[in-house]
């Protein structure tokens, strides 16, 4: 697990079932591994002429400078909500002018933690219709990480001491924490579990999961949903039409195949919905930190992917029209010389915006495509912005103003981009 993005740029970092970590240089990843996410710590410039023009924010006012993994969300009277972590701290600020200028930081921790976070392993947070705010963390406690989560139902003013959402976190690992507020106001906490590891064989991780009530307060102890999760890749949520969560993420497949599948919680506690999404065929001894999207609107199923397998290698996007019994061909996209990654996706009616980062060896750009058909065909991709730093992963966010794509980075700071 990464503590902070503060390591060596020319290495990349594995993940393994026994949560070690390895570093491997660059050059010897070539060929399988170039596209993971290290993109985001190599070093670039650019010529910012021709980009959208959007709001910057730096973190000069943060105790310790801020944090590049950032977590942002709109709340029901539009104001943008941020959880940012520091080396032992984690904060909460909002912005109402659409991320230009941000209040001044709300601590979450007041005791001083040691705080687990990177791209794929970030904090949470959601904000429902009442105005009360969820966050979740990672960070060391009695095993090596914990996720905790933390309330505050004066808006914003004050958070409650944070407490760990697992059951048996003083026994097993918890981590890769996603937060999902369901069209209806439910909040659902989904993480990978290691109580049930029983042997150092790489059979991957559980997921559980838990949800809160309307006091913040968990409904009930950890419920397992699936085993053999890929290690390190995090998880993505949609909500069907019925309201219920759909997981896509990464699996150990039988012969040690690291493709992506899904799960749908189903009402009445009946036992959870699993299929095989993506069929790449990438065999690999470790795990890629490199997890999926996925979005669901008028029953359409969209999901995007990393993959380096046998099969195709690159990003891909692919729908599903019968509730992700079957999916589309899976259509790359992304120019394969710049090292396209992480992508995140949103669905509104027909209208599939789709966003990624590219690194062309000096330059960082993010890009957008977008589709009007429901995914059937796709306008050409542009260019929204670039970096000359460090970046964190793009995430797409929408309210009663539009589309915008929340981005951060060392260099330029926070930005939150407008989807024309």
């Amino acid at each position: 697990m990464i503590d902070s993005p503060d390591f060596p740029l020319t290495t990349q970092v594995v993940r393994f079932h026994n949560r070690t970590s390895l570093k491997i240089s660059v050059g010897q990843l070539l060929g399988r591994l170039l596209l993971i996410s290290a993109l985001t710590l190599i070093a670039c410039s650019h010529d910012n002429q021709g980009y959208l023009k959007a709001g910057t924010s730096d973190y000069s006012h943060y105790p310790a400078g801020g944090g590049l993994f950032v977590t942002a969300a709109f709340g029901p009277d539009g104001r943008l909500w941020r959880v940012v972590p520091e080396k032992q701290h984690v904060y909460v600020d909002y912005s109402t002018d659409l991320g230009k200028t941000f209040s001044a930081p709300v601590l979450i921790n007041t005791k001083a933690q040691h705080i687990k976070v990177s791209g794929e392993s970030r904090p949470g947070i959601v904000v429902d219709s009442s105005g009360r705010i969820t966050v979740i963390y990672a960070a060391k406690d009695a095993q090596p990480v914990t996720v905790y989560f933390s309330v505050s139902a004066d808006n914003g003013r004050s958070f409650s001491t944070p407490s760990p959402l697992s059951d048996k976190a003083a026994e097993a690992n918890s981590f890769q924490g996603r937060l999902a507020l369901s069209p209806s106001g439910q909040a659902y906490v989904f993480w990978h579990d290691e109580r049930d590891q029983t042997d150092p064989r790489p059979h991957g991780n559980a997921i559980y999961y838990t949800t809160l009530d309307d006091r913040g307060l968990l409904n009930f102890s950890a419920r397992k949903l699936s085993d053999s999760a890929c290690d390190c890749c995090r998880v993505a949520v949609a909500f069907d039409t019925d309201v219920q969560p759909v997981l896509f993420t990464r699996f150990i497949y039988p012969g040690g195949i690291r493709d992506h599948g899904l799960i749908k919680i189903q009402t009445d506690d009946n036992e959870p919905l699993a299929s095989r999404a993506t069929f790449d065929d990438w065999k690999i001894e470790a795990c890629p930190d490199h997890g999926p999207a996925i979005a669901i609107s008028d029953n359409n199923y969209h999901i995007a992917w990393f993959t380096q397998g046998n099969k195709r290698q690159g990003l891909f996007y692919a729908y599903s029209s019968d509730r992700g019994q079957h999916f589309s061909q899976p259509l790359p996209f992304g120019n394969p010389d710049k090292l396209p990654s992480h992508p995140n996706l949103m669905a509104k009616g027909k209208h599939i915006m789709l966003t990624w980062i590219e690194f062309d060896g000096s330059n960082t750009q993010l890009l957008l495509m977008q589709s009007n058909d429901g995914g059937r065909t796709w306008l050409p991709a542009k260019t929204i912005a670039a970096s000359t730093d460090e970046v964190d992963f793009p995430f797409l966010l929408s309210n009663n103003n539009g589309v915008f794509i929340s981005w951060n980075s060392k260099n330029e700071g926070y930005r939150l981009l407008p989807v024309n």
